[in-house]
Protein backbone atom coordinates (compact mmCIF):
# COMPACT_ATOMS: atom_id res chain seq x y z
CA UNK A 1 0.00 0.00 0.00
CA UNK A 2 3.14 2.22 0.72
CA UNK A 3 4.63 1.31 -2.46
CA UNK A 4 1.22 2.34 -4.47
CA UNK A 5 0.71 5.30 -2.57
CA UNK A 6 4.58 7.07 -3.26
CA UNK A 7 3.72 5.73 -7.10
CA UNK A 8 0.59 7.83 -7.11
CA UNK A 9 2.58 10.79 -5.44
CA UNK A 10 5.56 10.91 -7.72
CA UNK A 11 2.85 10.35 -10.84
CA UNK A 12 0.46 13.44 -9.52
CA UNK A 13 3.37 15.52 -8.41
CA UNK A 14 4.89 14.70 -12.22
CA UNK A 15 1.53 15.50 -13.89
CA UNK A 16 1.71 18.96 -11.73
CA UNK A 17 4.77 19.78 -12.83
CA UNK A 18 4.08 19.23 -16.60
CA UNK A 19 0.98 21.28 -16.06
CA UNK A 20 3.06 24.53 -14.81
CA UNK A 21 5.79 23.86 -17.80
CA UNK A 22 2.60 23.81 -20.28
CA UNK A 23 2.92 27.53 -21.34
CA UNK A 24 6.55 27.04 -22.66
CA UNK A 25 4.73 24.17 -25.03
CA UNK A 26 4.04 26.81 -27.53
CA UNK A 27 7.64 27.83 -28.01
CA UNK A 28 8.98 24.04 -27.51
CA UNK A 29 7.13 23.22 -30.73
CA UNK A 30 8.16 26.25 -32.46
CA UNK A 31 12.02 25.04 -31.65
CA UNK A 32 11.38 21.58 -31.95
CA UNK A 33 9.54 22.73 -35.42
CA UNK A 34 12.71 24.09 -36.38
CA UNK A 35 14.46 21.46 -35.54
CA UNK A 36 12.12 19.21 -37.57
CA UNK A 37 12.84 21.33 -40.72
CA UNK A 38 16.98 22.00 -40.65
CA UNK A 39 17.68 18.21 -39.59
CA UNK A 40 14.82 17.15 -42.92
CA UNK A 41 17.30 19.65 -44.90
CA UNK A 42 20.08 18.28 -44.34
CA UNK A 43 18.93 14.47 -44.93
CA UNK A 44 17.55 15.93 -48.25
CA UNK A 45 21.82 17.23 -49.05
CA UNK A 46 23.58 14.67 -47.23
CA UNK A 47 22.15 11.40 -47.03
CA UNK A 48 20.69 8.51 -49.27
CA UNK A 49 16.68 8.26 -49.32
CA UNK A 50 16.54 5.65 -47.09
CA UNK A 51 18.57 7.68 -44.38
CA UNK A 52 16.38 10.82 -45.18
CA UNK A 53 12.83 8.72 -44.36
CA UNK A 54 14.51 7.79 -41.61
CA UNK A 55 15.62 10.79 -39.77
CA UNK A 56 12.53 12.42 -40.96
CA UNK A 57 10.47 10.04 -40.14
CA UNK A 58 12.14 10.07 -36.22
CA UNK A 59 12.61 14.31 -36.76
CA UNK A 60 8.39 14.34 -37.12
CA UNK A 61 7.64 11.34 -34.03
CA UNK A 62 9.80 13.96 -31.80
CA UNK A 63 7.30 16.70 -33.44
CA UNK A 64 3.90 14.97 -32.64
CA UNK A 65 4.67 13.32 -29.32
CA UNK A 66 4.92 16.62 -27.69
CA UNK A 67 1.93 18.23 -29.65
CA UNK A 68 -0.52 15.38 -28.46
CA UNK A 69 1.06 15.80 -25.30
CA UNK A 70 0.22 19.09 -24.75
CA UNK A 71 -2.93 18.36 -26.30
CA UNK A 72 -4.03 15.89 -24.10
CA UNK A 73 -2.86 16.81 -20.59
CA UNK A 74 -5.40 19.48 -20.73
CA UNK A 75 -7.95 16.55 -20.34
CA UNK A 76 -5.67 14.23 -18.06
CA UNK A 77 -5.18 11.84 -20.82
CA UNK A 78 -1.91 10.88 -20.82
CA UNK A 79 -2.27 7.33 -22.48
CA UNK A 80 -4.02 8.49 -25.42
CA UNK A 81 -1.12 10.84 -26.46
CA UNK A 82 1.15 8.47 -26.87
CA UNK A 83 -1.39 6.36 -28.63
CA UNK A 84 -2.00 9.04 -30.93
CA UNK A 85 1.46 9.98 -31.52
CA UNK A 86 1.81 6.36 -32.63
CA UNK A 87 -0.69 6.35 -34.85
CA UNK A 88 0.58 9.70 -36.12
CA UNK A 89 4.08 7.97 -36.23
CA UNK A 90 3.05 5.82 -39.30
CA UNK A 91 1.19 8.40 -41.14
CA UNK A 92 4.17 10.60 -40.75
CA UNK A 93 6.63 7.99 -42.04
CA UNK A 94 4.08 7.79 -45.13
CA UNK A 95 4.35 11.08 -46.16
CA UNK A 96 7.90 11.14 -45.56
CA UNK A 97 8.37 8.09 -47.66
CA UNK A 98 6.17 9.57 -50.57
CA UNK A 99 7.71 13.00 -50.26
CA UNK A 100 11.37 11.88 -50.50
CA UNK A 101 10.61 9.73 -52.82
CA UNK A 102 8.58 11.87 -54.87
CA UNK A 103 11.91 14.63 -54.61
CA UNK A 104 14.59 11.76 -56.02
CA UNK A 105 11.86 11.40 -59.00
CA UNK A 106 12.12 15.17 -59.64
CA UNK A 107 15.69 15.38 -59.08
CA UNK A 108 16.56 12.91 -61.22
CA UNK A 109 13.92 14.58 -64.07
CA UNK A 110 16.02 18.04 -63.94
CA UNK A 111 19.37 15.80 -64.32
CA UNK A 112 21.70 17.78 -67.05
CA UNK A 113 21.78 15.52 -70.33
CA UNK A 114 25.18 14.37 -70.50
CA UNK A 115 27.28 15.05 -73.25
CA UNK A 116 27.83 12.88 -75.96
CA UNK A 117 31.85 13.52 -76.23
CA UNK A 118 31.72 10.70 -74.56
CA UNK A 119 29.80 7.88 -72.80
CA UNK A 120 29.84 8.85 -69.33
CA UNK A 121 27.81 5.34 -68.24
CA UNK A 122 31.03 3.22 -68.75
CA UNK A 123 32.96 4.76 -66.61
CA UNK A 124 30.57 6.66 -63.53
CA UNK A 125 32.28 5.90 -59.72
CA UNK A 126 30.41 2.98 -57.62
CA UNK A 127 29.08 0.52 -60.34
CA UNK A 128 28.87 -2.73 -60.76
CA UNK A 129 31.19 -3.67 -63.94
CA UNK A 130 32.26 0.06 -64.52
CA UNK A 131 35.79 0.71 -66.52
CA UNK A 132 36.69 3.52 -64.39
CA UNK A 133 40.46 2.75 -62.73
CA UNK A 134 40.12 1.76 -59.33
CA UNK A 135 43.14 1.57 -56.50
CA UNK A 136 43.98 -1.83 -54.78
CA UNK A 137 43.66 -0.54 -51.13
CA UNK A 138 41.44 2.31 -49.76
CA UNK A 139 43.14 5.96 -50.46
CA UNK A 140 44.58 7.95 -47.72
CA UNK A 141 42.08 10.56 -48.18
CA UNK A 142 38.25 9.57 -47.60
CA UNK A 143 35.25 12.25 -47.53
CA UNK A 144 31.86 11.04 -45.58
CA UNK A 145 28.37 12.16 -46.13
CA UNK A 146 28.84 14.65 -43.21
CA UNK A 147 31.51 16.31 -44.72
CA UNK A 148 31.79 19.48 -47.20
CA UNK A 149 32.06 17.67 -50.90
CA UNK A 150 33.75 19.58 -53.29
CA UNK A 151 32.12 19.99 -56.70
CA UNK A 152 34.21 18.67 -59.45
CA UNK A 153 33.38 19.11 -63.24
CA UNK A 154 35.91 18.89 -65.99
CA UNK A 155 36.85 18.17 -69.99
CA UNK A 156 35.59 14.94 -71.44
CA UNK A 157 38.99 13.85 -72.12
CA UNK A 158 39.59 13.98 -68.36
CA UNK A 159 36.39 12.48 -67.04
CA UNK A 160 37.35 8.82 -66.40
CA UNK A 161 40.20 10.40 -64.35
CA UNK A 162 38.38 12.46 -62.17
CA UNK A 163 35.62 10.09 -61.61
CA UNK A 164 37.82 6.87 -60.92
CA UNK A 165 39.28 10.52 -58.29
CA UNK A 166 35.32 10.55 -56.90
CA UNK A 167 35.40 6.70 -56.77
CA UNK A 168 38.46 6.62 -54.43
CA UNK A 169 37.53 9.59 -51.94
CA UNK A 170 34.04 10.43 -51.85
CA UNK A 171 31.15 8.39 -50.24
CA UNK A 172 29.19 5.99 -52.00
CA UNK A 173 25.77 7.91 -51.17
CA UNK A 174 26.40 10.82 -53.02
CA UNK A 175 23.94 11.99 -55.69
CA UNK A 176 24.19 10.32 -59.63
CA UNK A 177 25.48 12.32 -62.23
CA UNK A 178 24.47 15.65 -63.04
CA UNK A 179 22.03 16.20 -60.09
CA UNK A 180 21.57 19.67 -59.43
CA UNK A 181 22.43 18.78 -55.67
CA UNK A 182 25.26 17.05 -56.20
CA UNK A 183 28.63 17.26 -56.07
CA UNK A 184 29.72 15.03 -59.23
CA UNK A 185 29.16 16.93 -62.85
CA UNK A 186 30.20 16.14 -66.27
CA UNK A 187 29.54 18.99 -68.77
CA UNK A 188 32.69 19.93 -71.31
CA UNK A 189 35.91 22.21 -71.18
CA UNK A 190 33.93 25.19 -71.81
CA UNK A 191 30.73 24.70 -69.35
CA UNK A 192 33.22 23.59 -66.59
CA UNK A 193 34.82 26.62 -66.97
CA UNK A 194 32.28 29.20 -66.44
CA UNK A 195 30.66 27.47 -63.65
CA UNK A 196 34.12 27.32 -61.72
CA UNK A 197 33.90 31.28 -63.19
CA UNK A 198 30.67 31.65 -61.43
CA UNK A 199 31.81 30.21 -58.48
CA UNK A 200 29.32 26.65 -58.95
CA UNK A 201 31.77 24.16 -59.20
CA UNK A 202 34.78 23.83 -56.95
CA UNK A 203 38.01 21.70 -59.17
CA UNK A 204 37.78 21.79 -62.90
CA UNK A 205 39.91 19.46 -64.37
CA UNK A 206 40.93 20.02 -68.07
CA UNK A 207 43.41 22.90 -69.64
CA UNK A 208 44.48 25.67 -67.95
CA UNK A 209 41.23 27.69 -67.62
CA UNK A 210 42.58 31.17 -67.78
CA UNK A 211 42.25 30.99 -71.51
CA UNK A 212 38.59 31.10 -70.95
CA UNK A 213 38.68 34.78 -68.93
CA UNK A 214 36.34 36.26 -71.36
CA UNK A 215 33.78 34.60 -69.03
CA UNK A 216 34.98 36.48 -66.02
CA UNK A 217 35.85 39.65 -64.53
CA UNK A 218 38.36 38.23 -62.52
CA UNK A 219 40.52 35.52 -64.26
CA UNK A 220 43.06 36.60 -61.86
CA UNK A 221 40.93 34.67 -59.11
CA UNK A 222 41.75 31.04 -61.33
CA UNK A 223 44.59 29.09 -59.70
CA UNK A 224 46.04 25.86 -61.64
CA UNK A 225 47.75 22.71 -60.12
CA UNK A 226 49.50 20.91 -62.94
CA UNK A 227 48.56 17.50 -62.02
CA UNK A 228 49.16 15.37 -65.25
CA UNK A 229 50.34 15.22 -68.86
CA UNK A 230 48.74 14.75 -72.16
CA UNK A 231 49.90 14.38 -75.52
CA UNK A 232 48.42 16.74 -78.31
CA UNK A 233 47.52 14.91 -81.25
CA UNK A 234 46.64 15.18 -85.16
CA UNK A 235 45.26 12.20 -87.11
CA UNK A 236 44.36 10.92 -90.05
CA UNK A 237 42.40 8.15 -92.12
CA UNK A 238 44.50 4.92 -91.95
CA UNK A 239 44.30 4.95 -95.98
CA UNK A 240 46.51 8.30 -95.96
CA UNK A 241 49.71 7.25 -97.01
CA UNK A 242 51.31 10.27 -94.38
CA UNK A 243 52.39 8.63 -91.49
CA UNK A 244 54.50 11.85 -90.10
CA UNK A 245 54.89 15.52 -90.16
CA UNK A 246 57.15 18.41 -88.37
CA UNK A 247 55.76 20.91 -86.38
CA UNK A 248 56.74 23.22 -89.17
CA UNK A 249 54.30 21.54 -91.82
CA UNK A 250 51.25 21.05 -89.62
CA UNK A 251 51.38 24.37 -88.99
CA UNK A 252 51.55 25.37 -92.62
CA UNK A 253 48.69 23.27 -93.07
CA UNK A 254 46.63 25.43 -90.55
CA UNK A 255 47.68 28.36 -91.36
CA UNK A 256 46.48 28.21 -94.50
CA UNK A 257 49.94 27.63 -96.58
CA UNK A 258 50.03 24.25 -97.33
CA UNK A 259 47.09 23.03 -99.13
CA UNK A 260 47.71 19.67 -100.49
CA UNK A 261 49.03 16.57 -99.25
CA UNK A 262 51.51 16.34 -102.24
CA UNK A 263 53.59 18.55 -100.80
CA UNK A 264 54.25 16.70 -97.43
CA UNK A 265 54.96 13.34 -99.24
CA UNK A 266 51.38 12.24 -99.91
CA UNK A 267 48.99 11.82 -102.64
CA UNK A 268 47.73 14.80 -105.22
CA UNK A 269 44.52 15.18 -103.24
CA UNK A 270 43.39 18.60 -101.21
CA UNK A 271 43.52 18.85 -97.44
CA UNK A 272 40.37 19.30 -95.53
CA UNK A 273 41.83 20.92 -91.97
CA UNK A 274 39.35 19.70 -89.48
CA UNK A 275 38.50 22.28 -86.56
CA UNK A 276 36.86 22.41 -83.06
CA UNK A 277 34.02 24.83 -82.36
CA UNK A 278 36.11 28.06 -80.43
CA UNK A 279 36.61 27.72 -76.27
CA UNK A 280 36.74 23.61 -76.71
CA UNK A 281 39.49 21.71 -74.81
CA UNK A 282 41.43 20.82 -78.15
CA UNK A 283 40.96 23.93 -79.77
CA UNK A 284 43.01 25.61 -77.31
CA UNK A 285 45.50 23.07 -77.52
CA UNK A 286 45.48 23.89 -81.74
CA UNK A 287 45.97 27.79 -80.96
CA UNK A 288 48.55 27.05 -77.83
CA UNK A 289 50.63 24.96 -80.83
CA UNK A 290 50.58 27.46 -83.68
CA UNK A 291 52.12 30.04 -81.06
CA UNK A 292 50.67 32.94 -82.23
CA UNK A 293 50.63 32.34 -86.07
CA UNK A 294 47.00 32.96 -87.74
CA UNK A 295 44.85 30.04 -88.49
CA UNK A 296 42.99 30.19 -91.57
CA UNK A 297 39.30 29.76 -91.95
CA UNK A 298 38.33 26.26 -93.12
CA UNK A 299 36.60 27.31 -96.88
CA UNK A 300 33.16 25.60 -95.33
CA UNK A 301 31.29 25.10 -92.19
CA UNK A 302 31.05 21.70 -92.66
CA UNK A 303 34.74 21.68 -91.59
CA UNK A 304 33.90 22.61 -87.96
CA UNK A 305 33.11 20.00 -85.52
CA UNK A 306 31.44 20.89 -82.25
CA UNK A 307 31.61 17.03 -80.49
CA UNK A 308 34.77 15.47 -81.03
CA UNK A 309 33.48 12.25 -81.75
CA UNK A 310 31.80 13.70 -84.50
CA UNK A 311 35.54 14.89 -85.66
CA UNK A 312 36.68 11.65 -85.39
CA UNK A 313 34.09 9.88 -87.31
CA UNK A 314 34.60 12.20 -90.53
CA UNK A 315 38.44 11.48 -90.50
CA UNK A 316 37.30 7.49 -90.15
CA UNK A 317 34.90 7.95 -92.96
CA UNK A 318 37.52 8.02 -95.67
CA UNK A 319 34.85 7.87 -98.65
CA UNK A 320 33.11 10.81 -98.14
CA UNK A 321 35.90 13.01 -96.24
CA UNK A 322 39.37 12.58 -98.15
CA UNK A 323 42.22 14.51 -97.21
CA UNK A 324 41.22 14.87 -94.24
CA UNK A 325 43.49 16.05 -90.90
CA UNK A 326 42.37 16.83 -86.83
CA UNK A 327 43.50 17.37 -83.73
CA UNK A 328 42.66 15.97 -79.77
CA UNK A 329 44.50 14.46 -76.99
CA UNK A 330 46.22 10.97 -76.62
CA UNK A 331 44.10 9.46 -74.57
CA UNK A 332 40.76 10.33 -75.98
CA UNK A 333 41.51 9.37 -79.56
CA UNK A 334 43.41 6.36 -78.86
CA UNK A 335 41.19 5.09 -75.82
CA UNK A 336 37.48 7.05 -75.43
CA UNK A 337 37.27 7.43 -78.49
CA UNK A 338 39.28 4.72 -80.29
CA UNK A 339 38.57 3.84 -84.11
CA UNK A 340 40.47 1.87 -86.19
CA UNK A 341 39.65 3.59 -88.99
CA UNK A 342 42.21 6.46 -87.87
CA UNK A 343 45.59 6.87 -87.17
CA UNK A 344 47.89 9.36 -84.96
CA UNK A 345 50.72 10.90 -86.80
CA UNK A 346 54.47 11.16 -85.06
CA UNK A 347 55.30 15.15 -84.86
CA UNK A 348 59.05 15.61 -86.08
CA UNK A 349 59.53 11.75 -86.34
CA UNK A 350 58.26 10.86 -82.64
CA UNK A 351 55.05 8.81 -82.46
CA UNK A 352 52.82 9.92 -79.62
CA UNK A 353 52.27 6.71 -77.10
CA UNK A 354 52.39 6.62 -73.14
CA UNK A 355 56.07 6.31 -72.86
CA UNK A 356 57.04 9.21 -75.35
CA UNK A 357 54.84 11.36 -73.61
CA UNK A 358 55.49 10.20 -70.27
CA UNK A 359 58.63 11.24 -70.65
CA UNK A 360 58.30 14.27 -73.09
CA UNK A 361 60.34 13.23 -76.06
CA UNK A 362 56.82 13.42 -77.77
CA UNK A 363 57.34 17.21 -78.67
CA UNK A 364 53.33 17.96 -78.25
CA UNK A 365 53.52 17.45 -74.64
CA UNK A 366 51.42 19.27 -71.98
CA UNK A 367 50.67 19.28 -68.48
CA UNK A 368 46.59 19.14 -67.67
CA UNK A 369 45.28 20.82 -64.36
CA UNK A 370 43.26 20.83 -61.54
CA UNK A 371 41.53 24.43 -61.86
CA UNK A 372 40.01 26.39 -58.69
CA UNK A 373 38.96 30.02 -57.24
CA UNK A 374 41.59 31.19 -55.02
CA UNK A 375 38.46 31.88 -52.96
CA UNK A 376 37.60 27.89 -52.87
CA UNK A 377 41.12 26.76 -52.01
CA UNK A 378 40.82 25.29 -48.61
CA UNK A 379 38.95 22.93 -46.93
CA UNK A 380 38.56 19.99 -48.44
CA UNK A 381 38.73 21.30 -52.15
CA UNK A 382 42.47 21.98 -51.05
CA UNK A 383 42.70 18.80 -49.43
CA UNK A 384 41.33 16.94 -52.56
CA UNK A 385 43.81 18.95 -55.20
Amino acid sequence: MIQLCWRERWYTWGIKLLFRFSRLFPFALILIFILFAYTVLMGIVLLTAPLRVFFASLTGYLFIVPFWLFFFFRTERVSKAFLVSGISLFAVTGICVGSMYGYEGYLNSIRLVDNSNINTFEYLPFKEGSKVAKLDDSSSLRFSALEYLPKVDGAAALFPMYSSFVNAVYPPSIPELNRRDGCFYFTNTIESAKRLFAGERDVVFGVDAKPYANYDENPDDIVNFPIGREGFVFFTNVQNKVDSLTQEQLRGIYSGKITSWAEVGGDNMEIRPYRRNRGSGSEQGLENFMKGEKIVNPPKDEYYFSLMSGIISAVSDYHNHPGAIAYSYHYYASALMKDNNIKLLAVDGIAPNKDTIGDSSYPLTNDFYANTRIDKYEGNTKRLI
